[in-house]
């Protein structure tokens, strides 16, 4: 369940930003996840069932998970063009062929932590 392992990732990212902040309770979690990840590929109540789990026992334990799909860039390795993706999916706009997605930037980002002290 590779879901479940990235998710408890994010939440280590929670309690690493918390760190020092003892009566700081995050109430809201926004990822940014890169519009080709297969993560979106998924149903998003898959996303929330595993940071639920994952956030167990923790600070960030009944915050509320939000993700925020994000188009990045991509190659097509036949036209030898740059294409903005938008889905996991997608395909070159000018060929209609598959396309290479880049590794540039992370494909889940702790995007903003909304706590209440």
């Amino acid at each position: 369940m590779h879901e479940f392992h990235l998710l408890t990732q994010v939440v280590k990212t929670v309690e690493d930003r918390l760190q020092g902040e003892p009566k700081a309770k995050p109430v809201l979690v926004r990822l940014k996840i890169q519009a080709s990840s297969h993560l979106l590929a998924q149903d998003l109540s898959t996303l929330h069932a595993a940071f639920v789990l994952a956030s167990q026992g923790t600070k960030a334990e009944g915050a509320k998970l939000e993700i925020i799909p994000v188009s990045g860039e991509a190659w097509c390795p036949h036209c030898k063009t740059g294409v903005t993706v938008t889905d996991s999916d997608s395909l070159c706009a000018m060929c209609g062929g598959p396309v290479l997605t880049g590794q540039s930037e992370s494909e889940v980002m702790v995007h903003e932590l909304v706590v209440e002290e």
